[in-house]
């Protein structure tokens, strides 16, 4: 049944959004959390990035800020972050972890030489690992914590939250870092925990619904690669994962706006922040967009629109490899993430429409494992190619992979999804 077919379905777009936060308690506290804590990692970001190309500028150890941030996310996302997500209190597991990161932020402020970048590079690691085990604790709750013809709606509006917060982060934390210094992001950054923590205390639903599936003896090896088995078992709910991935050969380029920013557009801090915001502006307008305008309702239509932001996300960091100003590396960069974001909204919507509970932390703790370890490794050989010759040739090169995922999906879609015509 689609969400327009319910007594009391939501509005589309951001009235949709507004009556969501006024009428779901719970959801208007996941979105504080988000808002929250999400402001504080774009303080975060911008900081670092801005400390790391002031101690060298080696476009290798600008990149290797990202890849710290996904790998470990992504290597443990493939055996532990799901399955603990699955098999203790949520709740209790995303406050922990909120409460973990903000002591991780902290050592930041103790980076104050090149010698110590090791310390910054180790804190990011760890929280990575801590991500990981928060968001899929989070992402698996959400279907529990809102009525069925709430979901699309809260997808979507996850999705346009982190994008607008990453807009107004970046923005302010270039700004903050340029005026106040970076100790001051990296402080916030810290604080933002803990008033996330905070608010997923105030939550009263259930994370997690009662599940016969008990975990004894020699049950667990099977508990824990059961996401594995699930998505092997669903081929087609794979390859909507598996965009995500494709979209991440291009998306790890994200590495090099600092780069970019210093070396090519002669911007500093603020270009760089500016980059991020036109990053956050196209994934907040994406999604909402598509939500408002061209919501789908049948698998053949998350799959047209998914092939359509695809080709949107490649067009985009294209033009942004080959751009010498601050201006069109921007409008670029807008427009590759009006595409990125709806890619990442509407593939993990489709997971969580189709995976039942007791194994949808498994399953969404893997379905952004795939993005997560090309936007590392991929990042790494980026680097290493913008260091042996010149940045555009990294960042053609994830594009260029992207485009032949893009075909490669599309035409997988063509001879099965683009038969399937039925409402969900």
């Amino acid at each position: 049944m689609s969400a327009s077919s319910y007594p009391n379905s939501l509005p589309r777009g951001l009235a949709g959004y507004t009556t969501l936060l006024k009428q779901n308690r719970d959801v208007r506290h996941i979105w504080t959390s988000q808002v929250i804590s999400q402001m504080g990692d774009w303080f975060n970001s911008v900081a670092l990035l801005g400390l790391i190309n002031t101690f060298t500028k080696d476009p290798l150890a600008v990149v290797l800020v990202t890849m710290f941030a996904v790998l470990p996310s992504a290597l443990f996302g493939l055996t532990l972050s799901g399955f603990i997500a699955d098999h203790v209190d949520r709740k209790k597991l995303v406050v922990v972890m909120d409460v973990a990161r903000a002591v991780m932020a902290l050592l930041m402020l103790l980076v104050r030489e090149p010698g110590m970048l090791w310390l910054a590079y180790a804190a990011t690691a760890a929280m990575s690992i801590c991500e990981s085990m928060f968001n899929p604790a989070i992402s698996a709750a959400l279907p529990n914590l809102c009525k069925p013809h709430e979901l699309a709606t809260a997808n979507a509006l996850q999705q346009s939250t982190w994008a607008s917060v990453s807009l107004l982060g970046a923005a302010l934390g270039g700004v903050v870092a340029q005026l106040f210094g970076r100790d001051v992001a990296f402080i916030v950054n810290a604080i933002s925990f803990l008033g996330s923590a905070w608010a997923i205390l105030q939550i009263k639903g259930q994370f997690k619904q009662p599940s016969s599936h008990a975990l004894t003896g020699r049950a667990s090896l099977h508990s824990l690669t059961e996401g594995f088995s699930f998505l092997r078992e669903h081929p087609r709910l794979l390859a909507f994962s598996l965009t995500k991935t494709i979209w991440a050969f291009s998306f790890a380029g994200v590495g090099l706006f600092s780069v970019y920013s210093f070396q090519i557009y002669n911007s500093a801090d603020i270009g760089t922040s500016l980059l991020y915001a036109a990053r956050g502006a196209g994934s907040t307008l994406g999604p909402l967009i598509a939500q408002s305008q061209f919501m789908p309702q049948r698998p053949r239509d998350y799959a047209k629109l998914l092939l359509i932001t695809l080709a949107m996300c490649v067009v985009g960091y294209a033009v942004w490899g080959i751009s010498g100003s601050l201006a069109v590396g921007m409008l670029a960069i807008f427009f590759g993430h009006l595409g990125g974001g709806n890619v990442w909204t509407f593939s993990r919507m489709m997971v969580q429409k189709e995976t039942p509970d007791y194994v949808r932390g498994r399953v969404l703790a893997l379905d952004t494992v795939g993005f997560s370890l090309v936007t590392g490794i991929f990042s790494l050989l980026i680097g290493l190619v913008a260091r042996q010759s010149a940045p555009v040739y990294g960042v053609l090169l994830g594009t260029g992979i992207t485009l032949i995922g893009l075909i490669a999906v599309g035409i997988y879609f063509a001879r099965t999804v683009m038969k399937d015509d039925r409402v969900m």
